[in-house]
């Protein structure tokens, strides 16, 4: 499938959700709302129209300009486009790569074009030299005792992240799931005994968090979602974060670790539940891994301010995964470091308590001191200053800004509701009445406050649904970065008679669902979702899937006797 170099120039006017709407909705509802959403032009996936091959898909130009058709406002992001094909130009089309990988290091904090000026010969920016720690109060102390690069960079990534800077402490972490072992091992859970999670699909740090709670005695508890919607059941939610009217108003009842998104589905919930928290005497973890990259400046987190943020970078958009380098933060609230333990007698494993600092790898411009050096040899404050200005930039956090909240979040929306609606688009050949779905979306399909995650399965003619392990391997074939992820604690049906998952009709919440991740960016452009659409499609083939079968079984046998392929 041929990819078009002009086609860069994309956005969207879908108007940016109020996020205290996120409320349930029935699948009626959400149906009659997939065509209301898309609708201000005569696009074919506004209409009734069935892709039955691979060959049939339009080609690139027309599909863009069916994008635009059904969002006419998408032109007017050229900013973003232009911005991807000066300085990310690793993601340009020449590298035919796609990376659409659900992580939590979406926002980079350098741009490809400054890494290559700046990094010479390593394959870093900055270096990380871990310390462990023994206590809360070791901790903080540490973080406020910062280097002037570690100074800057607290400044501008709490800038960045709407944070008040003299309202908390950064700690700086190897990665995200070491911010989360650092906060599960210091936590009082001695006296704040609860531990409630709100996460839709399994999630590795969350689940390393888990572990370290359960050998302190804590029992958690987590929030149930709804099939196909993966959105919250609020009910049962409400009754577990509910204080009891026998606890005193001082007594806390734990920690509520909550994402406003999934990063899986892209299910979107209420920040109302932040508030209902506080007020019950939780302690509030944000997760805000799954938002997008401007998604901090909305109004709720300037009135909401939770106790604890957890959030990562990575260097570089687009690194291949063996040299994806980049660094955790967790945010503590000054006025809740109380709640760190300050003694070292529940501490689990004590190298989860590692914290790093970060120095840069980097040369000036002007000689070859490094900025190390060039801080100790200077005498003047104002020196160090206004050159640390001049070295010091993280330039696509000031992408990210310059772009904004609202072009960002129009623009992944409308990439997001075209490529569900296009996937659905896909049925297998047959007469009208019996032509079945090859793709099925799991989580909400185009409800516009929905996130920039997409999960799906795919299914072959016969209704088996493929691996998606297997899937994920084919697309790193065609260069195309998908993850198989797993849905978890799920309630009702999962599955019908029609399709044979993993999970059967009226499986309860212990249900374990394997689904295909689609994650995108700020940097996303149509020429990526068209890939992916274009890939996806190839299933319509049946020897395409079968050929691929009898590969893996005979990759494996091989294998399993030791010869080498």
């Amino acid at each position: 499938m041929s990819s078009h170099s002009s086609i860069q120039e994309a956005c969207f006017s879908v108007c940016c959700s109020s996020p205290f709407s996120s409320h349930s909705m029935t699948q009626e509802q959400e149906e009659e709302l997939e065509f209301s959403v898309i609708a201000p032009g005569a696009s074919f996936i506004t209409k009734d129209i069935r892709f039955t091959s691979q060959e049939s898909l339009p080609p690139l130009r027309t599909s863009f300009y069916d994008l635009i058709t059904a969002f006419p406002d998408y032109l007017q992001t050229n900013q973003a486009d232009h911005l991807r094909s000066t300085d990310y130009q690793n993601l340009s089309c020449s590298s035919r790569h796609v990376s659409l990988s659900h992580t939590g290091q979406q926002q980079p904090l350098f741009s490809y074009s400054q890494f290559r000026q700046l990094s010479r010969s390593n394959n870093s920016l900055f270096t990380l030299s871990p310390t462990q720690v023994s206590s809360g109060k070791e901790m903080l102390s540490l973080a406020r005792g910062e280097s002037l690069f570690q100074s800057r960079m607290r400044k501008r990534i709490t800038s960045f992240m709407n944070l008040e800077e003299s309202e908390y402490d950064m700690i700086l972490t190897q990665d995200r799931s070491s911010a989360f072992k650092i906060l599960a091992e210091l936590y009082s859970f001695k006296t704040n005994p609860n531990l409630l999670t709100v996460y839709n699909y399994e999630d590795e740090a969350v689940e390393g968090m888990i572990r370290i709670t359960e050998k302190k005695g804590v029992k958690p508890k987590s929030a149930e979602f709804s099939w196909p919607s993966t959105e919250i059941v609020s009910e049962k939610l409400k009754r577990t974060m509910l204080r009891s009217k026998r606890r005193s108003k001082e007594d806390k009842r734990g920690l509520f670790v909550f994402p406003l998104q999934s990063l899986v589905t892209g299910a979107s919930y209420s920040y109302s539940w932040m508030s209902l928290a506080q007020e019950n005497q939780w302690h509030v973890l944000l997760d805000t891994s799954a938002l997008g990259s401007k998604d901090m400046d909305t109004l709720g987190l300037s009135l909401f301010r939770p106790d604890f943020v957890i959030c990562s970078f990575t260097e570089v958009l687009g690194q291949d995964d063996d040299d994806l380098t980049g660094i955790g933060c967790l945010f503590v609230k000054k006025s809740s470091s109380q709640a760190l333990s300050e003694t070292p007698g529940g501490i689990t494993d004590p190298a989860n308590l590692t914290v790093v600092k970060a120095e840069p790898n980097w040369k000036t411009r002007n000689d070859e001191t490094t900025l190390r050096d060039h801080n100790e040899a200077s005498t003047s404050a104002i020196e160090i200053e206004e050159d640390d200005k001049a070295i010091i930039e993280f330039r696509s956090l000031d992408h990210a800004d310059s772009l904004g909240l609202i072009l960002i979040s129009r623009r992944l929306k409308s990439l997001t509701l075209w490529l569900v609606r296009a996937l659905t688009c896909l049925k297998h050949p047959g007469s009208h009445e019996t032509e079945t779905p090859l793709v099925e979306i799991c989580g909400p399909k185009t409800r516009p406050d929905r996130g920039a995650s997409v999960s799906f399965n795919v299914f072959d003619w016969q209704g088996e649904k493929v691996d998606p392990l297997m899937v994920e391997r084919l697309a790193e074939r065609e260069k195309i970065r998908l993850r198989c992820a797993y849905l978890q604690k799920i309630g009702g049906s999962v599955g019908n008679k029609k399709r044979r998952d993993e999970a059967r009709d009226g499986q309860s919440m212990s249900s374990r669902v394997s689904v295909v991740s689609v994650r995108l960016g700020f940097m996303t452009n149509f020429d990526d979702v068209f890939r992916v659409w274009g890939f996806v499609s190839r299933f319509l083939d049946a020897d395409f899937v079968e050929k691929e079968k009898w590969r893996k079984k005979a990759l494996e046998k091989r294998q399993m006797t030791g010869v080498i392929v």
